[in-house]
């Protein structure tokens, strides 16, 4: 007896290889591009029993190892305040040190919420997380280690409803 295959299986054969390479060439592109890490720094400062006084000063030390001399960075602060914020605005006072060693001060006010208390960001439960764009095409200059300083500038002492802040500074090129 002759064992043959016939042209319609071996059609089928080579169609269900051709769809496995495609599919696993679409899966491994698909992981290369989700993997792709844009951000250079990232790193929050937990404010315990979200309570923030005034004298607090939050610290984030950028190495310069992981930045690529004069390239544009984009640089956000991220905050996370729980439902109990009173208000829907927030002032912050920051200085750094990106672009000469000298520490520059700036006064920003970020809105948190509309005029109706709906929060902007995204949340989960209570807590809401919101990037609050601080600086942007940041060039940082030469190796050396840069320094970002956070206060708030509210009245309250301390101010209730902030749990954390962040500092993410991600490359500026789109």
């Amino acid at each position: 007896m002759k064992i043959g295959i016939t042209t319609e299986m071996t059609i089928r054969l080579r169609m269900k290889y051709k769809f496995i390479y495609i599919l696993s060439i679409l899966i491994i592109g698909f992981v290369c591009l989700s993997c792709e890490k844009r951000e250079t720094y990232y790193r929050f400062s937990e404010l315990k029993d979200a309570s923030w006084s005034r004298l607090d000063t939050l610290y984030f030390d950028i190495d310069s190892t992981s930045v690529i001399l004069n390239t544009p960075y984009d640089v956000t602060i991220e905050l996370v305040n729980n439902s109990d914020y009173p208000y829907q605005n927030i002032w912050l006072y920051a200085l750094d040190n990106f672009e000469d060693s000298v520490f520059i001060l700036e006064e920003k006010q970020y809105e948190l919420a509309d005029k109706l208390g709906k929060w902007h960001g995204s949340g989960f439960g209570s807590l809401y997380q919101l990037p609050l764009l601080y600086k942007k095409d940041v060039i940082f200059p030469e190796k050396r280690n840069y320094q970002l300083k956070i206060v708030h500038g509210m009245r309250d002492e301390p101010l209730f409803g902030i749990d954390k802040i962040g500092v993410k500074i991600e490359s500026a090129q789109r």
